[in-house]
């Protein structure tokens, strides 16, 4: 077994920032009304604005998660009850989640097996006149094809999403993903290139969709009174806030992200150097102008033994391995179309919506047979350290090899 030391970039800068903000007593400053307090604290302040900064856009509004950042987004878009967000199965639960708190349709739609991303063909095959946005993953580290995504939103008059979660300060086209449609969503918990230990926050340049972001983060029923927001749709609140401790360590690890980064693509960079020769299998692809934070290190296996090799993979309890990813579709709650109160969501669809196996094709077929990756994000290891990994790896692909 190869012991890896877990990856942790929190050194002396983020205690000394924890500690300014417990000697100050003030822990949040956050209140839930329109005025003084609503925009919360010093230290969450100063992270938007550095944040805005990093991105070169208007408005950063923070959250105690990502999760709650998508469904603040979702809900400031304006999805109300039947409307569908065209959804990819390949993201975290949450993704999709965030749609049917407001009420909204998940259509889930295919990937495309080059970056994991939505495939834009598939994209536009399933949007109808009920479909209001359409909310893309860029998954593992890389950017979906979000040139031809931010088109058809356009051509659509559909809103854009980006759920940017493990693909933070990454290009595509030499883009920041996140600006690609209206609203780029980011997570900073635990397990990501950097971390506040909870929390994440969104961009966007639309002034309107950013002070509703921020009403539905901070009780939006209530601070709408006196605010200059008109639109009452949505406008039911949350206590989305992200505390002054977060947003003051969020602010030394924004600092270190291009070092971070660095030293993940590094990681990546040696994986593949190791690796490139081995026919049996397919390595992750960068879009030209683009690059990849390798949150996940992708592989696709070009043989069909994908059970065998992982039961070697297991019993050499290989660091990082991911198995399978995920077909949020065939979750219980999509698959069974599991109730809340009477029907809700469901019997608000205008059409019957499918999620039984078979929709995806593509993701689930890669899921079933020929995906697996390496969380190597997870993990501190230097260029020995990861020779050991590929030791392992290259060892047990030839004796899966040889059983087959």
């Amino acid at each position: 077994m190869l012991n890896l030391s877990r990856y942790n970039p929190i050194g002396d800068e983020e205690k000394k920032a924890a500690m300014r903000v417990l000697d100050s007593g003030n822990l949040s400053a956050f209140i839930g009304a329109w005025g003084e307090g609503f925009h919360g604290g010093e230290e969450v302040k100063a992270f938007e604005s550095e944040l805005a900064d990093y991105f070169s856009v208007k408005h950063v509004v923070t959250f105690n998660s990502l999760t709650s950042g998508l469904i603040a987004a979702i809900g400031a878009i304006g999805i109300e009850p039947g409307d569908e967000v065209i959804v990819s199965p390949w993201t975290m639960s949450a993704t999709a989640t965030a749609i049917v708190i407001w009420g909204g349709i998940p259509v889930f739609v295919d990937i495309e097996k080059d970056y994991y991303g939505l495939d834009p063909e598939q994209v536009t095959q399933a949007i109808t006149k009920h479909t209001k946005a359409i909310l893309v993953t860029d998954i593992f580290g890389h950017g979906a094809k979000l040139d031809e995504l931010s088109k058809i939103a356009k051509q659509h008059n559909l809103k854009l999403i980006e759920d940017v979660a493990q693909a933070p300060g990454i290009k595509f086209k030499n883009k920041f993903c996140g600006k690609w449609g209206d609203i780029g969503g980011f997570s900073l918990n635990y397990h990501k290139h950097i971390h506040t230990g909870e929390g994440g926050f969104c961009i966007t340049d639309d002034d309107n969709l950013a002070l509703k972001m921020q009403m539905i983060r901070n009780h939006a029923e209530a601070s709408i009174v006196n605010s200059p927001l008109q639109d009452l749709r949505n406008m039911v609140g949350f206590n989305f806030r992200m505390g002054e401790i977060e947003a003051a360590i969020g602010r030394e690890q924004l600092k270190k992200l291009p070092a971070l980064l660095k030293i993940n693509q590094d990681k990546a960079q040696w994986l593949y150097n190791r690796l490139k020769d081995v026919k049996s299998i397919s390595l992750p692809k960068t879009e030209e102008g683009s690059s990849h934070a390798y949150y996940v290190f992708p592989i696709q296996l070009n043989f069909t033994k994908k059970n065998g090799f992982l039961t070697l993979l297991e019993k050499e309890q290989l660091p990082g391995l991911v198995a399978r990813y995920v077909n949020v579709h065939l979750l219980p709650m999509f698959e069974n179309k599991v109730a809340f109160g009477r029907g809700y969501p469901w019997n608000m669809a205008h059409r019957e919506i499918d999620y039984q196996v078979g929709i995806c094709p593509v993701a689930e077929d890669l899921n079933d047979h020929y995906f697996i990756g390496l969380l190597i994000s997870m993990f501190d290891m230097n260029e020995e350290e990861v020779n050991q990994l590929c030791d392992v790896f290259e060892n047990t692909l030839e004796s899966a090899l040889d059983d087959a």
